[in-house]
C-alpha cells in the first residue's frame, strides 16, 4: 500500500511534469492544440464516469461517451443558439429511441437514461467552458485562474484537513472531508485569486479577488463533493488511474468543471 507521503510526492512529481507543456499550449500554442487537450480530457473523464454509472454495458458506455463529445463540440462550434437547440433535439431523440430499442434491464433504465442526459451536461458543459473561456480577452489567464481556484482549494483542504480536521463535513458523501478542511480549501482558493491579481491578472481588483476566491472556491468544492457522491453511490474509490498519484481524470477535474464555468460567466457578464 502506498503511504500518504509517497502518494503526495507522486502527485507533486506528476504535476511538475504535466504543468509546463499544458501551460505552453494554453498561452503559446495554437488554438487547435488547446481544443485537442479539451477533447482528450473530456473523453477520458467521460469514459471514467460511464464505467462507474453503467459498468455492465459497453454499448451504453460508448453511447454516453459519444453523446458527451457531441455536446462538447456543439457548445464550442455551434454558430447560433438555434443550431444548439437542434443538436439538443437530436441528442434527446437519439437517447429516447435507443432507450426504447434496448430497454433491458428495464429496472435500471432510469439510471441509464438519467446519465445519458446528465453526463454530457456535466462533463461536456464544463470542458466546453474551458474551450470558450480561452477565446475571451485575457482568456488563458482567466483559465489559469479557474485552475488555481480549484487546485489551490484542493491543496488547502488537504493540508488543513490533515492537520486540524475533526468535524465531518458531509460524512454520508465523503467521510474523509472535514469542515476545517473545507475552510482551508476556501483559504487556498482566496490565496490563488490573490496570486493571480498580483501577477498575471493585474486588472483584477483585490476586493474582487477575495469574492471570486470565496464564491468560486465554494462552487469548486461542490464539484468535488458531487463527484464524491457519484463514487460513493457506485462503490468506487477512484474514478480511474490515468494520472499517477491523482487517481482518474475525473478525480482531477471534478472541481475545475465547475470553477471554469463560474469563471467564464464572471468574465462574460461581470468583468
Amino acid at each position: 500500500m502506498v503511504s500518504k507521503a509517497s502518494n503526495l510526492a507522486l502527485r507533486l512529481l506528476s504535476a511538475a511534469v504535466i504543468s509546463p507543456p499544458l501551460l505552453w499550449v494554453l498561452f503559446r500554442g495554437p488554438r487547435w492544440g488547446w481544443l485537442i487537450i479539451v477533447a482528450v480530457v473530456a473523453a477520458l473523464a467521460s469514459r471514467e464516469l460511464y464505467r462507474m454509472v453503467v459498468p455492465a454495458s459497453l454499448f451504453w458506455r460508448l453511447t454516453g461517451n459519444g453523446l458527451t463529445l457531441a455536446w462538447l463540440a456543439a457548445l464550442i462550434f455551434a454558430p447560433s443558439g438555434s443550431t444548439l437547440v437542434c443538436v439538443q433535439v437530436v441528442i434527446t431523440t437519439l437517447i429516447m429511441v435507443l432507450s426504447v430499442l434496448r430497454p433491458v434491464p428495464v429496472m435500471d433504465a432510469h439510471i441509464r437514461v438519467g446519465w445519458l442526459f446528465a453526463g454530457p451536461l456535466y462533463i461536456g458543459g464544463g470542458m466546453a467552458a474551458a474551450a470558450l473561456l480561452q477565446t475571451l480577452d485575457q482568456g488563458p489567464s482567466w483559465l489559469l485562474l479557474s485552475m488555481m481556484l480549484a487546485w489551490f482549494s484542493d491543496t488547502g483542504a488537504y493540508f488543513v484537513g490533515k492537520r486540524f480536521g475533526k468535524r465531518p463535513l458531509l460524512p454520508s458523501v465523503s467521510p474523509s472531508k472535514t469542515i476545517e478542511g473545507s475552510i482551508g480549501g476556501l483559504g487556498g482558493s482566496v490565496l490563488g485569486a490573490y496570486v493571480a491579481a498580483l501577477t498575471y491578472l493585474p486588472g483584477l481588483p483585490l476586493d474582487r479577488a477575495l469574492i471570486l476566491g470565496l464564491v468560486i472556491g465554494a462552487i469548486g468544492q461542490c464539484g468535488d463533493l458531487f463527484e464524491s457522491l457519484i463514487k460513493r453511490s457506485t462503490g468506487v474509490k477512484d474514478s480511474g488511474s490515468v494520472l499517477p498519484g491523482h487517481g482518474g481524470m475525473l478525480d482531477r477535474i471534478d472541481a475545475f468543471l465547475f470553477t471554469t464555468i463560474a469563471t467564464w460567466l464572471y468574465v462574460l457578464w461581470l468583468h
